[in-house]
């Protein structure tokens, strides 16, 4: 005798729903992603530099998840945005404090970032003093290039973002802070 099959109950996505994660990149996006950061050593230090399927954003199992990519208009920094939603039930402040674990735990500590491309940098990974309110901020920071990280997350939505060009990325603080505003906007929308 087979059982008859049973539906299992859906997770609610609320109040952005799976359909609206594009919208959680900025507008500066202009393809997807680049060159992304996907190997790390030492491995601890993973969820701090990893864009392929960042940690910060996969441990907690997103109902859906994409990425974009942008540069300044002279090409010196590259920016990569990655965005998720999660079911209602998504805790904003552990995804945060996650992350400031996760860069704290990290700091100090050199490492060697290898691109989905084959290349590899070395870089020293570096708390942000400050950060705003619904974000964490931090740094690599290597010889040849540099980048400038944040993750914020609100409602039921994250966004991770990395800057990275020869001299560092850019206000980061800044970034986050339109981030969360994006959320915002979208969590409040009247459908």
């Amino acid at each position: 005798m087979v059982d008859s099959p049973r539906a299992l109950p859906q997770r609610e996505v609320a109040p952005i729903s799976t359909q609206q994660v594009t919208n959680l990149l900025s507008s500066k996006v202009t393809g997807v992603e680049g060159n992304q950061f996907d190997e790390v050593d030492p491995d601890r230090c993973t969820p701090v530099a990893r864009e392929v399927s960042p940690p910060l954003l996969t441990d907690r199992h997103p109902a859906a998840i994409i990425s974009g990519h942008w540069q300044t208009e002279d090409g010196g920094v590259v920016v990569e945005e990655i965005v998720a939603v999660y079911p209602s039930d998504f805790d904003p402040s552990a995804a945060l404090a996650d992350a400031h674990e996760a860069v704290e735990s990290c700091a100090g500590t050199s490492m060697t970032v290898t691109t989905v491309h084959g290349r590899s940098y070395g870089f020293d990974a570096e708390p942000t003093p400050s950060s705003p309110a619904g974000a964490v901020l931090w740094s690599l920071r290597g010889a040849a290039w540099s980048c400038d990280n944040a993750m914020v997350a609100a409602h039921n939505a994250a966004i991770e973002i990395t800057t990275c060009g020869a001299g560092g990325g850019l206000d980061t603080a800044a970034l986050a802070t339109d981030a969360l505003a994006r959320i915002e906007a979208l969590a409040n929308a009247k459908v």
